[in-house]
């Protein structure tokens, strides 16, 4: 099982931990990091790798979650993102499917940014071909924290290993998963090296980057 906040159009090997797993659990009900991943990742352009950013509402919400962030929709941004990402891709050789796959997805109305991401991520692991199921941390009502919440989320759905990625060493308790009968397998992701536009080859970009120059 993974368990991972609803990023915005992440990296690939996001969605590597995901197909790995019998459950992915959207984690919801956690503190909005406000310049983390959860509006916001990389693409490459002509003008050199940029961020696309979804434009939240964040003045006076220091301690709002996941699940409570509202997207600033005052702002013009899909548009933008949309023109953005076809003067960045339209070159490419998978450009027309996937880009009407998330055309799809941003004419829909969104007030709440967990929507949005969740949706997108939903076309995405469609794209890929995915099939593992997704649940929400939320439906779940927990009050525990950091580590021991996370076991507690495995422990309800009988999980014996949690799929997490590298970037948890810093905060999670390895030996308390191993107390609890929880095997942490921590991922290794060798990311696919391909030919992209611009220049030489830059990994770890947001998975949009992958599906259209992807050839195979």
């Amino acid at each position: 099982m993974t368990i991972h906040q609803p990023d915005f159009i992440p990296w690939l090997g996001f969605f590597d931990r995901w197909e790995r797993s019998d459950l992915f659990i959207i984690l919801d009900d956690v503190q909005f990091i406000r310049r983390g991943w959860q509006h916001r990742d990389k693409i490459k352009t002509r003008d050199g790798v940029i961020w696309l950013t979804v434009p939240v509402i964040k003045k006076g919400r220091y301690d709002q979650l996941v699940s409570e962030v509202r997207i600033d929709n005052s702002r013009n941004w899909k548009d933008k993102h949309l023109r953005t990402i076809e003067c960045a891709f339209r070159e490419c050789v998978n450009f027309d499917g996937v880009y009407e796959k998330l055309t799809e997805v941003y004419e829909n109305d969104y007030d709440l940014l967990v929507d949005f991401n969740v949706n997108v991520l939903k076309a995405i692991s469609g794209i890929l071909g995915i099939k593992t199921p997704m649940a929400y941390s939320s439906q779940f009502g927990l009050t525990s924290s950091r580590s021991q919440r996370l076991i507690e989320l495995l422990n309800l759905e009988h999980a014996t290993d949690y799929l997490t990625g590298t970037g948890s060493r810093e905060y999670l308790d390895e030996e308390l998963f191993h107390n609890s009968g929880i095997n942490v397998i921590w991922q290794d992701f060798e990311h696919p090296v391909y030919k992209q536009p611009y220049g030489g080859f830059v990994p770890n970009l947001s998975v949009i980057d992958y599906l259209m120059n992807r050839n195979d």
